[in-house]
């Protein structure tokens, strides 16, 4: 297994699910707009969301993505929020989608998810079996 197969995976889905804890209760939200920077996997959100909260609380997080096919990655790491002007650029280049919620990369109301991956498995229907896929 490849880190393309898992970038197909990703895009396919259009989407994933971010799993965060507050170390009380697990939370699944979906998320989409991702995108890779080397071996990070960054996303946008609401300054103001729970999210932001929980992962300031407790880093560690853990994205799931699946296909049509039922084929799925799952993507750990720990994660940081980033009110960095540089990185909020970044990554409004990235992904245009971003200018329907924000008029500009330097709103305060934007953040951005940097998770360091630490993970990465992928699951093939063929055999219903995890392989860890190296991050290149």
């Amino acid at each position: 297994m490849s880190f393309e197969q898992v970038r197909k995976i990703m895009e396919e889905a259009g989407s994933g699910f971010l799993a965060t804890t507050d170390g009380e209760r697990a939370a699944v939200r979906p998320m989409g707009g991702g995108t890779w920077f080397g071996r990070e996997l960054w996303f946008a959100t609401s300054a103001n969301s729970a999210k932001v909260a929980e992962i300031k609380k407790k880093p560690s997080v853990e994205f799931c993505f699946m296909d049509k096919e039922m084929r799925h990655v799952r993507i750990s790491g720990k994660c940081a929020v980033s009110t960095d002007n540089a990185d909020k650029k970044k990554m409004y280049d990235a992904v245009p989608e971003l200018k329907r919620y924000y008029k500009t990369p330097t709103d305060p109301g934007l953040v951005v998810l940097r998770t360091k991956v630490d993970k990465i498995r992928l699951m093939n229907t063929a055999d219903m079996k995890y392989t860890e896929v190296s991050l290149p």
